[in-house]
Order: C-alpha cells, then structure tokens, then sequence
C-alpha cells in the first residue's frame, strides 16, 4: 500500500540543511567576533602606554584650618587669591607623587572642560572613536623620548591620581597625551591654541643697560566662560636647577618658565610640513633647557639638539646678558629647519609661524600664517613695539598684552580673534628676567590683577637682593558696563543656539537679536544669525551675516570652509 505524506510540508532533508546552514553561520559569525575582539584587544595593548615600575612612599597630608593650604610631604600648594602655588622637590618620584595627590581636584575639573569640547569636536561616535583609535597608533611607544627619569615622575603622578583613567587608556597613558597638547592640537583642521611672545632690552641711556622684560600670553579655545585654573609652580629636582613654571593642571612639561639663572622660554605651537616624529612633546624639552641651561647660547644648543615629536616656536630669553632670541624649530631634525632669529635685537616677538627662508615654501606654516589670527597678531605687534621708544617698564608691557585693536590701531569690537587681548587667554604672564620678578594675570583673560612673585626668594636664592612686589592692576574694561553686556551677548548667543538646534528659528532670532544689539561685532553671532537666516528661508541676509563671520574669525578654518560652501550653496 503507497504511504500518503502528511502536512504537505518541505522534506525533512531540506530541513536539516537550512538548519545546516544556519548553524554554520552562528559559529562564522561567533568565530569572526572572537577574532575582532582579539585583534582589538591585542591593539589596545598594543598601542598602550604604560610606563615604569615605581616604587613611592606615602606621605602625611596636611590641611590647612583655612582649606587653603595643602601640604605633601615636602611639597606644599596654596591660592593666592585666584592663583594657585605649588612647590615641589625631591627626586622624580617624590615630585610626580606630590603633583598627583595636591592637584587631582584641579586636573578633574580641567579634564570634564576639556572632554565636553573633543566630544563636541568629535559628535559622531564612530568618528570619535576612529580619531582616538588613530591617536593610539600614531603616539604608540612615544613616551619612550621623556627620560628614565621623567617617566617616573609621569608613572607615580599617574598613581597618585585615579581621575586621570577612563575607560581603556591607562592613567599614565592619558597624562602623557596632556604634555602632547601642542602636537595632538596640530592634526586637527582648525585652530584651537594659539600663542604671543615678546621681548624687550632697551637701554635706559648709552652707559645703562635696561632690564629684559618679557610678554606672553597663550589661548585655547574652550567655552567661553571656562579658563583653566592658572598654577604658579616651583621645581625643585635632585641635581638640576630650580625653575618657575607657569602652567595649568596635569602639565608636567613647561610652556612658560625660568630657571634660577635667568633662563626664559615660551613655547608657541606650530605647524609644519613635517609628520610626527620620533621625538618628545614640545613642553618636556623646554623642561629640560630649564632644567640645564645656564646661558642663552646652551638654551638654544639644546633646542636645536632635541629630538622634537612636532614643531614650535620658542621665545629664549637670558636675563643676566639681557639677550633674547626667537627659536624656529621643526620636528624634522635638519640644520635649515632648526634657526634662530633676532640674535643682537633689543626687540623680539613671534606668534605661531616661521619667518626664516627655510619656511617659506612651507605649506602648513603658510596656512597658519594666512588662515589664523598669527599673521595678523604678529603685525599688531610689531606696530605696538616699534611706536613705543625710551625705556619700557612692566605696566607698558601688560598694556601690550590687553591690546584690543588692529593693526593701524582699527577698532576690532570685544572678543575679536584678531586682537591680543581677545578675552579667551588662558595665560598672560609678565616677566623681568633680569630682576627676576613675575607677574601672572588672576584672569579673566588679561583683564584681571597680574600678581607679582619674588622669582630669586621663590628659587632659593636667599641671599638676592629685596625686590618691590607691587601688583599690577586691573583692566578697567573688567568693571565696565561695556564688558558686562558683552559677557550677556555671549550666553545670549549660546541660549539661541539651543534653540536653533531643537527647532525654534524663530525664538532662536529673538536671542540673537539681542546679542547683536549687546555687542554687534562678534563673529560667532554672524555665524549663528546666518544659520537662523537660512533656516527661515532668508537667503540674501544669511549670505550677509555668514561674510561678517569670515571677515571677523580668520582661524578655525574648517569652521570657514563650511561657511564659505554655504555662501556658495545660498547663490552668494
């Protein structure tokens, strides 16, 4: 008898082979995010940082019935009003340890600032996580250029503070990246630190020599109402020189010190043609020159002797020769790209680019020079040195750093880019080399108080002569009702901002308006009233705000090259 087939369904042998196929799958598949998450994995380790063994000993922690005084074994950090000092000494160890524990608070509160703008940098996740898996591969094995001994003081700073660690990058490994800021800052398409220096020897008559005074102020581009906490510190290491460091949380490096002879640098980051290379960040060789310098000539030999991981340019000074030169450094380690200029001029002064001939088919030194406020910076002050003849004193040079104007003296507006004092310097610092006094600004910006620091008591050096302390006062402009609407303009701009990005054009217009009627010359409001313009449907008058904005930011290129193709897609 023939046997029916019941269930009409597909024969079982088809079956078995999609389940087959089914299962083979799963196991590729499990088998392929195996192989991902091991060759991510091994990446990761790959790519770590992870510094040496150390071993610290812990020491008492003391603090102050006022709070405002900590001390660390020998080491000790105080505010002075809205300044921080901090003293360290003992080996690299006892140095790196005493940074981490009294400074930890500080370097968090730095650290949220800082991640709130990459994340802002880098919105997308994919991007961000592509722009750090290629940082990782790019710095791998790069601390090995730090030193025995400034790897050590890195690993136990690092020990001392946990808030330095995220996710998969290690303490030590996230510290380092902070000495590289000048190098991580130099592969993005915009513009995000910039620096001033400048130097000034004029004799006081044909007999007299005049002291060495030095400027030099230095932005990042944070929100606007963050600065970084400003941090006076004295080194003292086991067989070195003293030196004073002017810096912010988490930098062991040095973009603004002297050393107990006299020595002086400024660091103004730079951009060359040059790829990274094999070499330490910017901030650790100035470390070193101040660590073993004692002569302008042995500063400049050991600049052009490093080996640089990217280039810069630093301002040397000697306040016993009272000499000063300017030092055009690529990363690269060839003889026409390590120069210095300004050798036996009683005035120097650099912004961000090279000038020497070695640069001048540069490609990346001419987009600095042409596309951010460095040209332009460095022609106010070349106006504002060669106007002032006779003798300069510390008040004159504070005057050239909260400089709002333009060159032939053109009215800028509050918080132009262009200006020297454009209300966002994160560092503006006033140095007498030769009588070895400092003068630090309390902030905000340049406006606030420089305060003044006994650079030869500060370095140990008791038996120098007392100098007069005095305080060197505020900006007017600070207590003004003019800086007060700007400062409105400013959050009134970010509250339309807002609106503009949930959908409100029209509330987002009312906000602006009213930043514009505050202060009518910032160029992020133009930027912004383009975007609410275009957004309405208002082409010709978006076009005409997205032309103020170019007129008025000459940086952040890549912000302008999404102007520029808005213009163009508006018909302008």
């Amino acid at each position: 008898m023939a046997r029916l087939a019941l269930g009409g369904g597909a024969p079982r042998g088809n079956d078995n082979a999609v389940f087959a196929l089914l299962r083979a799958s799963l196991a590729l598949l499990g088998t392929t995010f195996v192989l991902v998450a091991l060759l991510y994995s091994g990446y990761l380790n790959f790519t770590d940082l992870d510094g040496p063994e150390i071993e610290v000993s812990e020491q008492s922690f003391v603090v102050s019935e006022s709070g405002r005084d900590l001390q660390y074994g020998r080491s000790h950090l105080s505010r002075d009003g809205k300044i921080w000092r901090l003293h360290l000494e003992g080996s690299p160890e006892m140095i790196g340890d005493a940074r981490g524990r009294l400074t930890a608070r500080l370097f968090e509160e730095l650290d949220a600032h800082v991640q709130a703008r990459i994340d802002e940098r880098y919105g997308a996740w994919l991007e961000g996580w592509t722009a750090a898996m290629l940082t990782r591969w790019d710095y791998r094995g790069a601390d090995s250029h730090l030193g025995e001994a400034v790897q050590r003081e890195l690993a136990a700073m690092a020990a001392a503070m946990p808030e330095a660690q995220t996710g998969r990058i290690s303490a030590y490994h996230r510290l380092f990246l902070y000495q590289s800021f000048d190098s991580l800052a130099a592969k993005l398409d915009d513009v995000i630190v910039e620096g001033a220096a400048f130097a000034i020897a004029r004799k006081r008559s044909a007999a007299e020599p005049g002291n060495l005074l030095i400027g030099r102020s230095l932005w990042f581009d944070l929100e606007q109402e963050v600065e970084p906490e400003r941090i006076v510190t004295v080194v003292r290491p086991d067989g070195r020189y003293p030196y004073v460091s002017v810096g912010w949380p988490g930098l062991i490096g040095v973009v603004t010190g002297i050393n107990a002879r006299g020595i002086f640098v400024a660091l103004n980051p730079a951009r060359t043609d040059d790829p990274l290379e094999d070499g330490a960040p910017a901030p650790i060789v100035l470390r070193r020159v101040l660590e073993e310098a004692d002569t302008l000539e042995h500063a400049v030999e050991l600049l052009r002797g490093a080996a640089l991981r990217s280039s810069g340019v630093v301002l040397v000074g000697d306040g016993v020769q009272r000499k000063s030169v300017i030092v055009e450094l690529a990363a690269r380690d060839r003889e026409d790209r390590r120069v210095t200029r300004g050798e036996a001029e009683p005035v120097v002064w650099a912004t961000d680019h090279m000038l020497r001939e070695a640069f001048e088919g540069d490609l990346q030194n001419d987009w600095v020079r042409r596309y951010t406020s460095s040209g332009y910076r460095y022609d106010r002050i070349g106006e504002l040195l060669a106007a002032g003849g006779g003798e300069v004193d510390p008040t004159r040079v504070v005057t050239l750093l909260r400089d709002r104007r333009g060159t032939d003296s053109a009215e800028l507006g509050l918080g132009n880019a262009n200006a020297l004092e454009n209300l966002h310097i994160a560092q503006a610092v006033v140095v007498d080399a030769t009588a070895m006094v400092l003068w630090v600004s309390e902030g905000p910006s340049a406006l606030g108080r420089f305060r003044a620091f006994d650079l030869s008591r500060m370095l140990g050096r008791q038996d120098a002569p007392a100098v007069a302390l005095n305080d060197l006062p505020a900006d007017p402009l600070l207590y003004s009702e003019e800086y007060r609407d700007w400062i409105e303009a400013t959050r009134a701009i970010a509250h339309a901002w807002k609106l503009l990005a949930r959908g409100y054009p029209e509330r987002a217009l009312a906000s602006a308006q009213i930043a514009r009627a505050l202060a009518p010359d910032v160029g992020e409001l133009h930027r912004l009233l383009g975007d609410i313009e275009r957004e309405l449907g208002h082409g010709d008058e978006a076009v005409s705000h997205y032309r103020r904005y170019l007129e008025l930011v000459p940086g952040r290129r890549r912000e302008q090259i999404r102007v520029e193709g808005m213009i163009a897609e508006l018909g302008g």
